[in-house]
């Protein structure tokens, strides 16, 4: 919680307390004239010797009352607390989504990912891993003769979009809860990437003998495939001739 949130939340618990209190204070008045104006004369006469029980009654119901006051602004704290968290909470989603789409539509994200689908295809179950590795990581590293690129294009694409979704994987494992609707709009442009790459991802994993390599890119990856299937959706297909 920020700090302007967090003077925001004091000023309306102060607001409340005063009007807690003030209504505690009116109410605890009230009482007590009522008792020593009305109650109590009209109790003398007609019951001699048992007055001050009144007085009993008035303690208990002052009591009463600043009990009611005090438990009204603890409820009215804790309520204001609450909706303090959720609106925080919904400012952080919308902060992270506002983020992931920026990322996603990147100009230079949305090229590394076109050439991923130009070059790239799907590993078929039937089909020998090791060969379509083979076939893949040679597109990948291909360098056209005369380029002047540090890397190549296909292993600048595929570490551009390794990283970013390595970025959303670990943002909505630990800090973002995913709601469907968001899942029904990232994971078109994940599911169809992952497909062709992850297998990829995977295997360089095993050669590099490594456990921690691109794992939230796996998770979200994973977690687009998985939900497209329980939905039912298609997989979207890349269309040389689309925007």
């Amino acid at each position: 919680m920020n700090n302007h949130q967090t003077q925001d939340v004091n000023r309306k618990i102060y607001k409340r307390l005063f009007i807690f209190g003030l209504f505690s204070i009116t109410f605890a008045i009230t009482s007590y004239l009522f008792i020593v104006y009305l109650g109590f004369p009209t109790f003398t006469r007609s019951v001699s010797g048992k007055s001050w029980e009144l007085f009993d009654i008035f303690s208990g119901l002052l009591s009463l009352s600043l009990f009611a006051g005090g438990f009204t602004f603890a409820l009215a704290e804790y309520i204001d607390t609450e909706k303090a968290k959720r609106d925080e909470k919904a400012k952080l989603a919308y902060d992270i989504y506002k983020a992931i789409f920026d990322k996603l539509t990147d100009p230079e994200q949305e090229s590394a990912r076109r050439w991923i689908l130009t070059n790239i295809s799907i590993k078929k179950d039937a089909e020998d891993l090791d060969a379509w590795y083979e076939r893949t990581h040679e597109r990948i590293m291909f360098c056209p003769d005369g380029s002047t690129t540090d890397l190549p294009v296909g292993q600048h694409a595929i570490k551009l979009t390794l990283n970013c979704f390595d970025y959303i994987g670990f943002i909505a494992k630990h800090y973002w809860e995913i709601e469907k609707d968001s899942l029904d709009w990232i994971s078109a442009p994940i599911a169809k990437i992952w497909r062709r790459i992850g297998p990829y991802v995977l295997h360089v994993r095993t050669l590099r003998n490594t456990a921690d390599y691109y794992l939230s890119a796996e998770y979200i990856g994973d977690l687009c495939i998985d939900y497209r299937k329980s939905k039912n959706m298609p997989d979207e297909e890349f269309a040389q001739k689309t925007p």
